[in-house]
């Protein structure tokens, strides 16, 4: 993945990281990484969870069973 930084936020990235005597990449790519880490589906709550999947349940009762094999009319 590419990320296309502006000149000010790489100038202060690269600061930053030659204040704390790291790799400006390794410093980007553990913010990026704590940053996908927090944004990451972490304000569901267990029980719309579970009332999202009765729901699609009722409307997904004209689907064959699950199988691990391939059905003949996959494409």
């Amino acid at each position: 993945m590419t990320i296309d930084l502006s000149n000010q936020l790489a100038e202060r990235l690269s600061r930053l990281a030659a204040q704390q005597g790291r790799d400006p990449e390794t410093l980007v790519e553990e913010a990026v990484r704590r940053y996908v880490e927090d944004a990451a589906i972490t304000d569901l709550k267990p029980a719309d969870i579970a009332k999202t999947q009765e729901q699609l349940t009722g409307e997904l009762t004209n689907l064959p069973p699950w199988s691990s094999e391939p059905s003949d009319d996959a494409t």
